[in-house]
């Protein structure tokens, strides 16, 4: 008596192999971008441009890379930085260029405005709102990368993925025989 042995296709063996490529690349970008948060010392160390009051120099939708700050007086004059509106209670991030310091009631703060304003930001800025100085702007290439491995439906791809891949290699040790 035969015993049949099914055996799965090179085909399937084939795009099972290259879609845990892809999972395992997609988490090790992840894992990069989630290790910069601890690594340069920021909430978020990847930030898009969002409008374009900081044009020329920055245009809505670049992606820039922030460098945490210990102490914020060390914050000079001609920095960009990325802070939280301190006009309003629900957390929003600009990205402004301080043009001048100011002491106000004994305290530090920062006057901003974008390069593409006529007059500074109404409201001055406490260190406890910035959130990181700009150290530089992505390539392209690389910020459609971060864009497209952050998106919800790719992150949900991949969990599909997986669990095809789980699917499949269940089945392959159910038909394997002893």
């Amino acid at each position: 008596m035969m015993i049949s042995r099914t055996m799965t296709s090179p085909k399937i063996k084939y795009i099972s192999r290259i879609l845990m490529v892809i999972i395992i690349v997609y988490t090790v970008s992840r894992g990069v971008l989630f290790s910069l948060r601890f690594v340069i010392g920021v909430e978020s160390p990847v930030v898009i441009v969002e409008l374009t009051s900081m044009l020329p120099t920055l245009e809505d939708g670049d992606m820039l890379l922030l460098q945490g700050v210990d102490n914020k007086s060390e914050i000079e004059i001609g920095e960009i930085i990325v802070f939280y509106n301190p006009r309003l209670t629900q957390p929003e991030r600009i990205v402004h260029r301080i043009i001048n310091i100011e002491i106000i009631e004994g305290d530090l703060h920062y006057i901003t405005k974008g390069d593409n304003n006529r007059i500074a930001d109404q409201k001055p800025v406490p260190p406890e709102n910035v959130i990181g100085v700009v150290a530089g702007k992505l390539p392209v290439l690389l910020a459609e990368y971060i864009k497209f491995i952050d998106d919800l439906i790719v992150k949900t791809s991949m969990v599909g993925i997986l669990i095809i891949l789980f699917i499949i290699s269940g089945f392959n040790l159910k038909n394997k025989n002893p």
